[in-house]
């Protein structure tokens, strides 16, 4: 019982931060921010990083479940809102655009890491959120 217990607690946590992180209009991640109402990312220097429907789509995507095993069909169906053909590979493409943007070495990615044969994994050591500041 107690083990039953102990799972629930940790898949309610879970559950309850993507819930805020969902909500919330500022997003930081190691240095970055995405501001979510002006769909804009800020860099760790200061630049603002313009970012595309799509890019914007799957960083966020990214963001809701940081740390977790995302598949190419989850990806599409959640970043693009469609599922994938078999052969399409439109999500790769997208994700070696976001690693640009996000300067994350496509050699030695520590950003979004690649599973082979799995999917992508976001690997951020912390998210947090924050509600925008207003004038």
């Amino acid at each position: 019982m107690a083990r039953i217990q102990s799972v629930l607690r940790r898949s309610q946590g879970t559950q309850d931060a993507e819930i805020s992180i969902a909500c919330s209009d500022v997003v930081a991640f190691d240095g970055w921010e995405l501001h979510r109402t002006e769909r804009s990312l800020l860099s760790p220097t200061g630049l603002v990083v313009a970012l595309s429907n799509a890019e914007f789509r799957l960083l966020n995507t990214f963001l809701q479940t940081p740390r977790r095993l995302l598949s190419r069909d989850q990806l599409m169906e959640q970043a693009r809102g469609r599922a994938m053909d078999a052969f399409e590979r439109s999500i790769d493409l997208l994700v070696s655009r976001l690693r640009q943007k996000l300067a994350d070495d496509a050699s030695e990615p520590s950003m979004i890491k690649t599973v082979r044969g799995a999917g992508y994994l976001f690997n951020v050591q912390s998210v947090q959120v924050r509600a925008a500041w207003r004038a």
